[in-house]
């Protein structure tokens, strides 16, 4: 069914001298199976969008319809809400608390009421979306790496079986080899599981290489919305509201106005290298 979001308005410490209005007019439609890149400068509304979506936060204007469950309806099922829209914060990590891994991944699944053998299967399938195994029961998750600790946080998500899932800068303070980890099984869970993800993130590198389409919110406004090529084809238009492209579309720029003959919609160093290699041997073969 998806998520629809109609005339969304939010506002904080709404009377006082601090109000502030997050965000304002959102209209959004996110079809099932969708991978959405959210990118947007601090305070442009992305963090608030998000938590209306498992009715964290509740619509002080407009609708929000979830897998056709409206926030607005005073019969709601919250909890069934939130455990089909799956909402992984930054640093999920710090959330661990249980003893051993498996405790911590099995917590969601117990409180549903599902029987041990159904909470191990459970289990079992969210640490292998992740990459990890059952190796991995008995460990403590505070002795894990950073990388590690956060998969581990995501499978406590998983485990529950979401229908969506949002992650908000699931890369944040990451070394690279656990970054580039991370996303890896990000995008792998999203090819294997066809969830609808919602990946927030600043890195435009992060959201080129995993996004099918890109929303850019900007003071509270949906400001753009597209694949990933025609958003990023904006560039001045994304600088003026703070943002950027990805480092690698520079590249590719320079080379172009130096008169080599490579595609300008290339947004990834993968596409990048692969149309260079591709230009070497044309070059090699002449």
């Amino acid at each position: 069914m998806g998520i629809t979001i109609r005339n969304l308005e939010h506002i904080y410490m709404e009377g006082s001298p601090f109000e502030t209005k997050s965000l304002s007019g959102i209209n959004l439609e996110i079809q099932d199976g969708e991978f959405v890149g959210l990118i947007g400068h601090t305070g442009s509304g992305k963090s608030t969008l998000i938590q209306h979506l498992n009715g964290l936060l509740k619509p002080q204007k407009g609708e929000i319809i979830v897998n056709g469950i409206s926030t607005l309806d005073k019969d709601a099922d919250l909890k069934k809400l939130r455990s089909e829209v799956g909402l992984v914060f930054q640093y999920p990590e710090h959330q661990l608390f249980e003893e051993t891994v498996y405790k911590d991944v099995a917590f969601g699944p117990k409180n549903q009421g599902l029987s041990e053998d159904e909470v191990r299967a459970r289990v079992t399938e969210a640490l292998h979306y992740v990459g990890l195994d059952e190796s991995m029961f008995d460990k403590s998750p505070f002795e894990l790496s950073g990388g590690q600790k956060r998969r581990v946080a995501i499978a406590g998500v998983l485990a529950m079986r979401p229908k969506t899932l949002i992650l908000d800068e699931p890369a944040a303070g990451l070394d690279p080899a656990s970054r580039e980890e991370i996303l890896t099984q990000i995008r792998a869970l999203y090819l294997n599981s066809k969830m609808t993800v919602i990946l927030v993130s600043h890195s435009m590198e992060d959201v080129a290489r995993i996004a099918g389409r890109i929303i850019v919110m900007n003071q509270g406004k949906i400001d753009m919305d597209g694949k990933v090529a025609e958003v990023f084809g904006e560039a001045e238009r994304l600088r003026a509201m703070g943002l950027d492209v990805p480092q690698v579309s520079r590249l590719v720029k320079a080379l172009k106005e130096r008169g080599i003959p490579i595609d300008e919609n290339i947004y990834t160093i993968e596409k990048a290298k692969a149309a260079i290699m591709l230009l070497m041997k044309d070059k090699r073969e002449a």
